[in-house]
């Protein structure tokens, strides 16, 4: 077949083929009822003949406009937050591939985006929405369940259970994370922790103290902080009140990557070696992390595949598919470096060096 010069008619495309434009408009927009043989061949004559359907025209038909926004709240965490560019780069990516647009726009609360959210499902701007930074009692998906607009968010809330989600098994990684700090043997563990209001701050929290439960360290020998932000300089300030406590922690665990950079600059400012005297551990497992000296432990949930994977499910819902049956949890994985490792002494001697250099 030889493409046509000029743009393709659904009438015109349909009558090439010998098919109603019911039949080609459904097999190229994603229904099920279409056979998949009968689905081949109007995909490969589509590509031969350069057709591809007009995206307003499918709006109106199906009463959509083939958007779908995301909304993100100003400072949480961070006016820069590296996660969250490659979770939208990952969103973008599959949104494209699939002939749909993004539309982003920012509140200053939670509360706030459930305005945005309102003003946007008034002036049908778009077909759905997709949440990232969920808080543990969160508005924006009491409001969304509430309005019946299909949305998916990326980590869940205290109530789970009918609507899509796509999240990382926060509380398994940070079981691992102190495991293998007592496993080298650190007795003082540490954890900096992300403001508690987010659900993943919760769950990682949990997993920390399990994983210190799990390894007969007492309690009271696993100090933690709550950083006021997620970003260096509060990782930074936490890490430093932690590091003069007087039995000051051998290994500190981070919430987020961010933190866990905050945290070396501490311990370089107190004279000391990042993964000799003190271990940090990250999460997220960003790019930078590999170009620090030492490069970073942490681990990699892989923001971009995320992005990608939580705008198929928002798709999905939008066609009609149960929200509930979507729901998918993944492992984060280790990736092991250089700033971890057994340590080099107690939390008494560690306190003293720190004085020392303190005094100097």
């Amino acid at each position: 077949m030889a493409p046509k010069k000029g743009k393709l008619t659904l009438k015109e495309f349909s009558e090439t083929l010998g098919l109603s434009k019911s039949t080609v408009s459904r097999a190229l927009g994603g229904y099920s009822d279409v056979s998949p043989k009968t689905r081949a061949k109007i995909e490969t004559a589509a590509q031969e003949l350069g057709y591809t359907p007009d995206p307003l025209a499918r709006g109106l038909k199906r009463g959509r406009v083939e958007s779908v926004g995301i909304v993100i709240v100003r400072g949480t965490p961070a006016p820069y937050d590296p996660f969250l560019s490659e979770f939208l780069g990952g969103v973008s990516r599959s949104l494209n591939a699939r002939g749909r647009d993004l539309l982003v726009s920012t509140a200053g609360s939670t509360q706030e985006a459930v305005q945005v959210y309102r003003r946007l499902i008034e002036a049908r701007k778009v077909d759905g929405f997709i949440l990232s930074r969920t808080e543990t009692h969160d508005p924006r998906i009491e409001f969304l369940r509430s309005a019946a607009v299909p949305f998916v968010s990326h980590g869940r809330s205290d109530t789970a259970d009918d609507y899509a989600w796509f999240d990382i098994d926060n509380e398994a990684a940070f079981v691992e994370a102190v495991a293998l700090a007592a496993q080298q043997g650190h007795r003082n563990i540490a954890h900096i922790a992300a403001p508690p209001h987010m659900n993943f701050a919760r769950l990682r929290l949990k997993g920390f103290l399990r994983g210190i439960a799990a390894s007969g360290i007492a309690s009271t020998d696993a100090p933690v902080h709550t950083a006021s932000n997620l970003d260096i300089e509060s990782g930074e300030e936490a890490a430093r009140r932690l590091l003069l406590l007087p039995e000051p922690p051998t290994a500190i665990v981070c919430a987020v990557d961010l933190l866990a950079i905050g945290a070396y600059t501490a311990v370089k400012s107190l004279g000391l070696t990042v993964g000799r005297d003190v271990s940090i551990l990250g999460y997220d497992g960003l790019p930078f992390g590999a170009y620090l000296e030492p490069q970073l432990t942490t681990f990699d949930q892989s923001g971009g595949d995320h992005g990608a994977q939580v705008a198929d499910m928002l798709l999905d819902v939008i066609e009609g598919k149960d929200p509930a049956t979507l729901q998918v949890i993944r492992q984060a994985k280790l990736l092991k470096r250089a700033s971890d490792g057994p340590p080099a002494q107690g939390s008494e001697e560690l306190a003293r060096k720190i004085a020392c250099g303190n005094a100097a």
